[in-house]
């Protein structure tokens, strides 16, 4: 398309914090256009209205220099008056999905006619714009990877904003940015998916209703803005020291308590001073304080390391206090004071200095108890402004309260789950606040939709999370402020929320309650990839039929506009993970177009970063040498599965590029020797210095794999040298980090040339799995993997599990990788899962921090190959390896995904002989191969497993 449209905005400036935007325009349709086309995008993300009625929502991530747009044909214009309406959402900093650009929105609509465009609307200065004062901008972010929390209160705004009947005179004209191609979307790409699905998803039951009563007062408020102005980014390591101040007063002398808590990533202090008493506390502990009649000072020290500086502060003493800024600056309630000390540490291969100078000023303000010991640092103060402080965070409301009583569940009240006209009447409580715990039956990402009658005023807080445990207890994953208040208008009325959220359970607490009101329905519109249910596995084993499905649910969840770790806490596109959640798509859903956009976006990272980041695009520029070299290996594993070589033409100057980068991180021994980020796994493996095993021999099948890429584009010179460093790298890890006495590959070398001590299965196993172990030491090393011994770190994700489960198969050990997959999947199905887990106990006394990880959902990769045995022979699967292996059950089934459809299988001990029927596509071949020693019918003939061929 030609684009005309300029970008347009409103008065609230280039960097507006968590802003909410409204534009409108009204056009005449005339009957004889044949299609009207509407491309549209906007900087952060838009929802976009054509009479009243939502049609889309956008635009999908990218790179700021390479923004993405989408296109709708309007199929159900009027003849006569229109009107399009656009909400946009700009964040005004950045998340682990974004890069803060500016705010902006950029729309045209083209009417066709014998396929010319004869007619066009795009934006310009005479489209209407207004503030959505109905949104809440004193918010706090749901997480350090997301974007702000959705407060929402319907009376502040007009509710037919988006009907073409709205009068919108009072409305201004929208500013012009510029033309199309202007800073800083320098390129306008079409968006290379389908639009997103909206599935409407009905909770399975309410589980209990209590009284309740939170905690009175309680201050959230963001730091960065103060500690670190003019920073939009969402860089991890901001080391900052500093304090945050604020009287407190009191009608009495009075006993209550006080929590502090910062981000569960934070390496703070969890120190405060309230008058001269000092404490020290852990995060969501309540702590005992006297306060005394008048002014007293709280003193917070705010110093240490953090990926999201913000801080929670909750207070319940009888009757209300007040807070107010020392010095009375302004109307404040809190003052900073420094910043005395701030860096920001940047992990990305270069070397980053760890040390942090001690500021004479920050450890004198220590001793300071009084307003008067305060005046002498009175040039350190800073404002921070009343709209970085949120009062309405619902996380710390919904978890920091009182539980008055539990009521009965009578079953009027599970009308609001059920899809009918029925409803739930809701009666005031006489100490506290209704809550219901609700339960979706499984975890969702998508977009929560209400229906209630209520007064303007109610309050309908929604708290949402993942897990509860056998005894009732919730996991409250502290730094996750996964919310939703709505602030009632009144009357009956729907609420669709803007920003989805991934959870199972949701609690919904209704506040402010003072007369009945009406709940008809609660409800998720689910937002995915848009997928057909191809890939299946079913068996005689009901344990893992259940295994497979929690799997394949996991990666359906992860699927959105990118791959995604998960959906609750971080919704990233994470480098790694996409090496093994790309291998367990293809087998549960093939969604190659899907893959293929993941790969080219990590790809563009190379020109912000030495190697490929570890998630894209982000605000946090890291990265971590694993995932950058698991990119590669992933764009070889996508060239075997789709033989899309266009895409290997596409990507080949990063890939080269990437290789050329790790060179200048090879040291005088041959080895990988890089300052960045080094995990593998959530396990005490000795990674944490520039000489890595693991990293190095990854490195060396990336080698490998990229020379292959190279080959087949003509690259022979290429493909030379990077076989050549290949092998070179391999050399210098049998040299230098082999440990012949212990018999071992070490973990790292320190910096002082030390050889590590720790021995990790996870290390060797990946040695092992590169082919960097030959001889003798190859036989050690499966000796390691098939009995790991106790004194190594052991495995303590499922990330890994994946690796694991890939070295048992080639070792032909599938015994134990069932095993283990019972043990380990089984035991998370025991405790109510219904997606996979992160890993184990990654938070003290949790199962895992998020419950739903699409890197743990091995078994969609390990049935398709370890059981129904299809893997591709040659690029694109024109010819295919079919191996079905019963393992001891009495049968399986299922199909596998290939670009020309796919692959049914179906196998059965039938005592005699094993019965296997195949389905395939016609322009696939097929090499069939069953164990010897087994009587085979395959489709009905008798097979010959000497010859592998079916007997005439």
């Amino acid at each position: 398309m030609e684009w005309k449209a300029n970008w347009i905005w409103d008065k609230s400036g280039d960097h507006p914090r968590n802003q909410w935007s409204c534009f409108r325009k009204t056009f005449t349709v005339l009957s004889d256009y044949e299609s009207v086309i509407l491309s549209l995008t906007a900087d952060t993300k838009y929802s976009v209205y054509i009479n009243g009625e939502l049609i889309g929502s956008g635009p999908v991530r990218g790179w700021t220099t390479e923004w993405y747009y989408d296109q709708y044909e309007l199929s159900g214009l009027k003849n006569g008056e229109n009107v399009i309406a656009v909400l946009v959402n700009h964040y005004g900093i950045g998340t682990m999905q974004y890069i803060e650009g500016r705010g902006g929105l950029l729309a045209q609509i083209d009417f066709y006619r014998k396929g010319d465009v004869v007619d066009q609307l795009i934006t310009d200065e005479n489209w209407k714009t207004a503030n959505h004062d109905g949104f809440i901008k004193e918010s706090i972010k749901m997480s350090n990877c997301l974007s702000w929390s959705e407060i929402y209160n319907a009376g502040l705004f007009y509710g037919d904003w988006e009907q073409l009947d709205f009068d919108d005179s009072s409305w201004v004209n929208a500013e012009l940015i510029g033309a199309f191609g202007t800073e800083p979307w320098k390129t306008l790409i079409p968006s290379d998916i389908p639009h997103l699905t909206n599935e409407p998803v009905f909770p399975k039951s309410v589980l209990s209703l209590k009284e309740v009563r939170p905690i009175s007062q309680n201050f959230s408020i963001d730091l960065k803005p103060t500690f670190f102005p003019g920073e939009l980014d969402c860089n991890s390591g901001k080391i900052m020291q500093g304090y945050v101040a604020t009287e407190i007063h009191s009608e009495k002398d009075v006993e209550g308590v006080i929590s502090l808590t910062f981000d569960a990533h934070a390496e703070a202090k969890w120190e405060f001073k309230l008058n001269e008493f000092e404490y020290k506390t852990q995060n969501g502990k309540y702590e005992t304080v006297n306060l005394r009649k008048g002014i007293n000072l709280l003193l917070v020290d705010v110093g240490g390391s953090f990926h999201e500086p913000r801080m929670h502060l909750s207070f319940e003493f009888p009757g209300k206090i007040d807070l107010k800024a020392p010095f009375r600056l302004n109307d404040c309630k809190f003052l900073a004071f420094g910043p005395f000390y701030t860096n920001t540490r940047i992990q990305n291969g270069k070397p980053v200095n760890k040390t942090v100078p001690i500021i004479k000023e920050y450890l004198q303000m220590k001793q300071v108890s009084s307003l008067l010991e305060l005046e002498s640092f009175k040039p350190w103060a800073k404002v921070i402004p009343n709209e970085h402080v949120c009062t309405n965070n619902v996380s710390f409301l919904s978890f920091f309260k009182k539980d008055i009583q539990t009521h009965c569940l009578d079953f009027q009240h599970q009308n609001m789950i059920l899809p009918n006209n029925s409803f739930t009447r809701v009666e005031p409580m006489e100490n506290g606040d209704p809550e219901y715990l609700i339960d979706f039956g499984k975890e969702y990402l998508g977009h929560i939709e209400f229906e209630i009658e209520a007064d303007e005023g109610n309050i309908f807080d929604f708290f949402l999370f993942e897990s509860i445990h056998q005894d009732g207890r919730i996991e409250h994953t502290f730094s996750l402020n996964n919310s939703l208040r709505y602030i009632a208008k009144d009357g009956r009325q729907v609420y669709r929320s803007f920003i989805p959220r991934g959870f199972r359970y949701m609690m919904l607490t209704i506040r402010n309650c003072k007369a009945p009101c009406k709940i008809f329905h609660v409800k998720v519109d689910v937002t995915t990839f848009p997928t057909g249910n191809v890939g299946s596995f079913n068996s005689s084993d009901y344990l893992l039929n259940q295994v497979w499905e929690i799997s394949k649910h996991t990666i359906r969840m992860c699927a959105q506009d990118t791959i995604i770790d998960c959906p609750a806490y971080e919704q990233a596109l994470w480098t790694g993970d996409s090496y093994n959640i790309s291998l367990m798509n293809y087998y549960a859903f093939g969604n190659y177009d899907l893959i293929r956009r993941c790969l080219r976006l990590i790809a563009k990272s190379v020109y912000r970063s030495p190697l490929p980041e570890s998630h894209v695009p982000s605000g946090w520029q890291n990265v971590l040498t694993a995932w950058s070299i698991l990119w590669m290996m992933a764009c070889r594993e996508y060239y075997r599965y789709t033989g899309d070589i266009e895409f290997i033409k596409e990507v080949y100057p990063e890939l080269k590029l990437t290789v050329q980068r790790f060179q200048e991180f090879i040291n005088e021994e041959g080895l990988l020797e890089i300052s960045a980020w080094n995990m593998l796994d959530w396990a005490p493996m000795d990674t944490e210095h520039k000489i890595v095993t693991h990293q190095n021999a990854l490195l060396v099948d990336a080698l490998s794999q990229t020379a292959y890429l190279a080959s087949i584009i003509g690259k022979k010179d290429d493909e030379v040298n990077f076989l050549a460093l290949s092998e070179q790298l391999k050399r210098a890890i049998n040299k230098y980090l082999w440990d012949d006495k212990e018999k071992v590959y070490i973990d790292s070398i320190h910096e002082d040339g030390t050889p590590s001590k720790t021995h990790s299965i996870q290390t060797n196993l990946i040695v092992y799995l590169t082919d960097c172990a030959k001889g003798q030491r190859s036989d050690i090393i499966e000796e390691y993997i098939t009995n790991p011994p106790e004194s190594f770190v052991q495995i303590k994700s499922p990330f890994v599990l994946f690796f694991y489960y890939q070295a048992l198969m080639r070792l032909g050990k599938n015994d134990i990788v069932i095993d283990n997959i019972r043990d380990n999947y089984g035991y998370m199905l025991e405790n109510d899962a219904t997606t996979c887990w992160e890993g184990w106990e990654l938070i003290e006394g949790d199962f895992s921090r998020s419950h739903c990880h699409a890197w743990s959902a091995a078994p969609t990769y390990v049935f398709g190959v370890l059981f129904l045995g299809v893997k591709p022979l040659e690029p694109g699967f024109t010819k295919v390896s079919i191996s079905p292996n019963l393992n001891g059950l009495k049968w399986i089934k299922g199909s596998v995904p290939i670009p020309q459809g796919k692959i049914d299988i179906y196998c059965k001990d039938l005592g005699e002989y094993v019965d296997l029927q195949i389905t395939l596509p016609d322009q696939v071949e097929a090499q069939i191969t069953i164990s010897k020693n087994t009587k085979v019918q395959v489709n009905s003939k008798p097979y010959s497993t000497e010859t592998n061929k079916i007997i005439i």
